[in-house]
């Protein structure tokens, strides 16, 4: 690993890092991986590459908190430092079973041919690091390719179950289940049996748990719902809402894959449970193809603000972790010049058109047309771009009216939860001048408003 030092210091100085976004140090960020909370304290492990904003040789970074707002870097980092992880420490998650942290990810090598074979592997967080590092599934299934990866390991009433991403011999995606009573020896289980025959090429990040009895599935289907070309990302992520059965894995009849996320920046989410016994996601801000121009600076990519999920309808809902509220200060008129802010907008009538971001000639516009029920965010007028091949609008129909808005900005992110959390659009941009104004052009008289100014509590992380 390079010397960071000057780097960090590059970075500290940088106008788009972020206030209160989990980010790296330097080098490129993305999945998140190993989420839990366990004695007063969350952790947070992601995908890092520390020496540049590229994905080269992969570790997972950790940070840790006690409140989910403010963050610091733990030094207990998972390296590639076995034959089994050679090639990168790729995704997984976290358990905690009699007191003991247990973390299970893909180990990636490859051979002198290049040939790829990914292991399964468990490692356990102690007071000096990662340790007791163990390959449990060492082979690749039968009818199966080598895309093979991402284990999310849970509890169920016959003891644990771990769902990996996979790709069967015919290049379509699906998620394998492995069982296991011990956490050492795991058994294939089946395919989740779902009714996505023929769903994208590749099932990465897969995340399996229950809300309100019922079983969901989030995802990320690659080669799938990425069409039409200009207004769509070529990676989705999705989830589905069927019957939960950890006996035979039977989502039974499930409704059809819904994206999580409308906006430009959102891949590879990963759940886990708070203090309080919410379920909660936390997202890679980012994508896997294109630069971005913080890569001139050393670094790449953030995690989502943590947001909290209920099911309702069958249909999930995001809303911003309520913990988040510590970031505010007193609230201040709407058109005040501002890096970071939540606003909320409340009793929303008709259209809406607003500017998210305006400096100048610069601008994030977000629009409504009540007539269609469409909304559109619009990130066309910035100068610094990136990933224009996919368009610069996004847009969702809505299967109701618009009536409220939440939207947190953050240096060069912005994240909205529509009509409490029904919808979500989130996108990272990189403005020439970092200060600007909420700009509303269009709003019904009767609509609530308020700004807040957050803090700046994690901008050297």
């Amino acid at each position: 690993m390079k010397d960071t030092k000057q780097t960090l210091n590059h970075n500290a100085n940088n106008h788009w890092r972020t206030q209160f976004h989990i980010q790296p140090p330097t080098g490129l960020l993305n999945d998140p991986n190993g989420l839990i909370y366990h004695d007063g304290v969350y952790h947070v492990f992601y995908q890092w590459h520390p020496d540049g904003p590229t994905h080269g040789l992969k570790s997972w970074n950790h940070v840790t908190s006690t409140d989910l707002v403010h963050w610091t870097q733990d030094k207990r980092i998972l390296q590639p430092d076995s034959i089994y992880d050679s090639h990168g420490a790729y995704s997984g998650s976290a358990l905690i079973v009699d007191d003991t942290f247990e973390l299970f990810y893909t180990g990636n090598t490859r051979t002198p041919d290049d040939i790829r074979i990914p292991y399964q592997l468990n490692a356990r967080l102690d007071t000096n690091g990662i340790v007791d590092k163990t390959v449990v599934i060492d082979h690749i299934p039968s009818g199966y390719t080598d895309h093979f990866r991402d284990p999310k390991v849970f509890t169920t009433p016959q003891g644990y179950a771990m769902i990996l991403g996979a790709q069967r011999q015919d290049m379509t995606g699906t998620a394998l289940l492995y069982t296991s009573t011990d956490l050492k020896a795991w058994h294939l289980a089946k395919e989740l049996t779902t009714a996505l025959k023929s769903f994208g090429y590749m099932w990465e990040c897969p995340d399996y748990f229950e809300l309100d009895q019922k079983g969901i599935l989030l995802f990320c289907p690659q080669g799938a719902m990425n069409l039409p070309q200009l207004n769509t990302n070529i990676y989705p992520n999705a989830y589905i809402v069927g019957k939960y059965d950890t006996t035979h894995f039977d989502m039974g009849h499930h409704t059809n894959p819904q994206l999580l996320d409308y906006g430009f920046d959102f891949y590879a989410t990963q759940t886990f449970i708070d203090q309080t016994g919410q379920r909660v996601l936390l997202a890679w801000m980012g994508a896997a193809e294109g630069g971005y121009p913080s890569d001139k600076y050393g670094w790449a990519h953030v995690l989502t603000l943590p947001r909290v999920l209920t099911l309702i309808d069958n249909h999930l809902y995001q809303q911003p972790h309520p913990n988040l509220i510590a970031l505010r200060t007193d609230a201040v008129p709407i058109d005040s010049p501002l890096c970071s802010y939540e606003l909320i907008l409340d009793s929303i009538q008709g259209d809406l058109d607003i500017d998210l971001y305006r400096y100048q000639g610069e601008c994030i516009n977000f629009r409504y047309d009540a007539s269609t029920q469409t909304l559109t965010l619009d990130r066309s007028a910035l100068k610094n771009t990136y990933a224009t091949e996919r368009g610069e609008t996004r847009t969702v129909r809505l299967d109701e009216p618009l009536k409220n808005l939440h939207v947190f900005r953050d240096t060069s992110t912005l994240e909205i939860f529509i009509n409490q959390g029904r919808y979500t659009m989130s996108l990272r941009f990189f403005p020439q001048h970092i200060e600007g104004h909420v700009k509303i052009k269009t709003l019904n008289d009767s609509a609530l408003k308020t700004l807040y100014p957050l803090e700046d509590v994690n901008h050297d992380l």
